[in-house]
């Protein structure tokens, strides 16, 4: 570990949130002098521990160990203090704000929107960080335009976000390596970590960008992470091949539907029944079922027949549900019966919105064909599905889509996403311990038009999708019908009969 190597080198090193003081152990018994060791910790038990410990080892009487709380640090203190350069090590805690806020910790850094998210992302989830994010946010803040560095023990996908940080933020830290560690031998826990060493500097970098280590000890990057025009990119080599894909992309991929009551909303058919995700058999009408995928049935090579249903109440966002009363009572009234459930959904998204409301929804929920795609699985496979027994076939919010009105536009894109060189430009792009390997956001970079130049397919490009440069509109043709009436039923029996999906892709 070069930085460590040169631990000597540094006039005091800092260890946030020691806990029992294992890596000040750990420098003492490497030959590193107490002097020059500071540790803080919030838990008076662990102070006194940590102490005691040190103390046995160095047989001297000073306190190495202080109690302080990192959230109410005043780091104009800490560099007015120390003057010199100072190595932060550690292993920060590996909990999100809302997991503390569950365990009702009291230890939390007050809250505030640091990641200036906006509208739906600030309230869905991408607001929640790593506690280790945002301390390690503070000492980058800290080290920018010094000659101190830091060292943690950290999630792997939290040092790609420090690592974005800092470039958004121009800060003058440079030489990142990202060194990735066994948590499972070392830790136990199942969770993709590394070492992340970053150093200050007093002059701004010529780039930004990252080497990235298979182990901890490997002494060559097997890939190199950077930003190139603000955007993250997991392997700049091969990426540089292919940057002119890398486009705003002309067709707008969305997640699937979102309802956050999966037992409530998500059905199968058992024997001839309509069966919820409590295992009751209900008395419902098919008129706001549709036939239904998740995740782990689009990321197979071969998709097989729909077998669940999802109750959709709403064609557009912001459409009232109370005429479901009108066109379907027995819809309305399985809703009301399961109101309670569907009611304290936590999200606030539903709030201020109607009763029974769903996400993720607009024509393009119904275009008859989709090229779709798992959000979660590191096997990155397209495929393109139609309808069943007539009705289109929707995604869950663990998917993402793109709807189109006509076949041949489907069987086209999917043979664009599907080639070499889009395959190579998305290896580019993706890291794949992420919880997420694929997002829209990274979807909606790939511009298909641009690819099929590179591919000699532009003339049927133009064919199918005309020679706009704008975002293509593909909408359901427009019908007299109210905005949330079901489109129509389809017959039970009907269940049964085979449906087998025209083309899926491996990427």
């Amino acid at each position: 570990m070069s930085l460590l190597r040169f631990k000597n080198s540094y006039a005091k090193i800092i260890e946030p949130t020691c806990g029992l003081g294992s890596f000040l152990e750990a420098f003492i018994e490497d030959n590193v002098e107490s002097s020059k060791l500071i540790g803080w910790e919030i838990n008076p038990n662990y102070v006194e521990h940590a102490n005691k410990t040190l103390q046995n080892i160095t047989g001297e009487h000073n306190s190495i160990v202080k109690k302080k709380d990192f959230f109410k640090i005043n780091w104009k203190d800490v560099k007015n203090k120390y003057k010199n350069s100072i190595l932060f090590v550690g292993n920060p805690p590996w909990v999100t704000n809302s997991e503390l806020s569950i365990l009702l910790s009291n230890n939390l850094p007050n809250k505030y929107n640091f990641k200036n998210l906006k509208g739906l992302e600030a309230m869905t989830g991408k607001s929640n960080f790593d506690i280790s994010e945002w301390m390690l946010i503070k000492l980058l803040d800290f080290i920018s335009g010094t000659n101190s560095s830091i060292a943690f023990l950290i999630k792997t996908s939290v040092a790609r976000k420090l690592f974005q940080y800092v470039a958004k933020h121009k800060l003058l830290v440079s030489n990142f390596s990202i060194k990735a560690i066994d948590s499972k031998k070392y830790f136990n826990v199942n969770v993709d970590a590394c070492l992340f060493l970053a150093n200050g500097i007093t002059l701004h970098p010529a780039d930004y960008t990252c080497p990235l280590y298979k182990k901890i000890d490997s002494s060559y990057p097997y890939k190199k992470m950077g930003i190139i025009n603000n955007k993250l990119i997991a392997d700049i080599d091969i990426y540089s091949n292919f940057s002119s894909f890398d486009s705003p992309s002309e067709f707008k991929w969305r997640s699937g539907v979102k309802h956050d009551a999966s037992k409530i909303m998500e059905f199968t058919i058992n024997q001839g029944s309509i069966v919820n995700g409590l295992g009751e058999i209900v008395d419902l009408p098919l008129d706001y079922l549709y036939p239904m995928y998740k995740s782990s049935q689009i990321s197979r090579k071969t998709i097989s027949t729909p077998n669940k249903y999802m109750l959709i109440t709403q064609k557009k966002i912001g459409n009232k549900t109370k005429n479901i009363e009108i066109y379907s009572p027995k819809t309305w009234e399985y809703l009301v019966q399961h109101s309670s459930k569907l009611d304290a959904r936590k999200s606030s998204i539903y709030k201020n919105n109607p009763r029974f409301s769903v996400f993720g929804v607009g024509d393009y929920t119904f275009l008859p064909w989709k090229i779709v795609i798992s959000g979660l699985y590191k096997n990155i496979i397209f495929s393109k599905i139609g309808c069943y027994q007539d009705k289109p076939i929707v995604v869950d919010d663990t998917c993402y889509m793109l709807g189109f009105e006509y076949e041949e536009q489907a069987d086209f894109v999917l043979n664009i996403l599907t080639s070499s060189l889009c395959r190579k430009f998305i290896e580019s792009l993706v890291f794949l311990d992420n919880k997420r390997p694929i997002t829209v956001s990274i979807l909606n970079r790939i511009n298909i038009k641009n690819i099929a130049k590179k591919l000699g397919q532009y003339e049927a490009y133009k064919c199918l999708f005309g020679n706009t440069e704008s975002q293509l509109k593909l909408n359901i043709n427009p019908t007299a019908s109210p905005a949330n009436k079901p489109s129509h039923a389809f017959r039970l029996s009907e269940q049964l009969e085979s449906y087998v999906p025209r083309s899926t892709s491996n990427v």
